[in-house]
């Protein structure tokens, strides 16, 4: 197993993938599920460094103009934003907009140059694996591996480049790694992680100004957000990266942190 750094993930590079999941139907096996609480661990411990720094005056993140990163016009981000307005409610439709946002501010911080229109792309899509309509459902299927399949096909059938839908999908599958070094697994898969994490659990928030999240925050609201990860949600298959994550958190096999986005001065 390799160690955890901030330029490797526990979990071996392929594990994530839409190969992997079309496999396994994204169940890990048991030494995977221990890598995998490893990133876990990885990430709260990392935000905890972060809140420390930040504290000390140390770890001063530039405010940065969320009008800076509006998505490009292009046919793909009209075409994927329309997408999923016909499929999302608005607490998910909210999520995918702050895991954006959320992602590139974070990406910018640590200095990872990536494609606006790809990272928005794969953002939005990344949690089609969690819609009514979503086949297979999460029951039987990893959802973020079925979302980068849905979304690869969704691509592909606009007229995209199969290398652009690759990207979009690979992003979106791994997401659920938690940890996902750029250099592993690119800039997108970075940003959508970031993203997501960040909204979810809170790490990454002190690699963001406070003025940039009340911007994102007053635009996007995190108003029931739980409601749409709770283990009520959706029935997840055992196994796979929701259930076994879910499971160690609530069960105390992580030591989170307090989820700054619920703190002050946010709330």
């Amino acid at each position: 197993m390799k160690i955890v750094s901030s330029s490797s993930s526990a979990l071996d590079i392929s594990v994530g993938s839409v190969e992997w999941g079309e496999s396994t139907k994204g169940v890990l096996r048991e030494s995977e599920q221990v890598q995998l609480i490893d990133n876990l661990k990885f990430i709260f411990s990392q935000e905890k460094l972060d809140a420390e720094r930040h504290r000390l005056g140390l770890l001063n993140p530039k405010y940065i103009s969320i009008d800076d990163l509006v998505p490009p016009d292009t046919k793909m981000v009209r075409e994927s934003l329309a997408y999923v307005q016909e499929l999302y409610k608005p607490t998910l439709m909210r999520h995918c907009w702050r895991t954006y946002y959320f992602g590139s501010l974070i990406a910018l911080h640590d200095g990872i140059a990536f494609d606006r229109e790809l990272g928005f792309t794969s953002a939005m899509l990344h949690d089609l694996g969690l819609t009514p309509t979503a086949n297979p459902q999460p029951c039987e299927c990893c959802f973020a591996v079925n979302g980068g399949v849905h979304a690869r096909d969704f691509l592909l059938g606009k007229g995209f480049c199969r290398e652009h839908a690759d990207i979009v999908a690979h992003a979106i599958a791994v997401h659920l790694n938690y940890h996902v070094p750029a250099e592993e697994h690119g800039a997108e898969a970075f940003l959508v992680t970031r993203g997501a994490i960040c909204d979810v659990f809170g790490t990454g928030a002190s690699r963001m100004s406070q003025r940039s999240v009340k911007e994102v925050l007053s635009k996007y609201s995190r108003d029931e957000l739980y409601s749409v990860f709770s283990a009520t949600a959706f029935e997840h298959l055992v196994g796979t990266r929701f259930e076994v994550s879910f499971k160690a958190v609530t069960n105390g096999l992580v030591e989170t942190v307090p989820h700054a986005l619920d703190l002050a001065p946010y709330v």
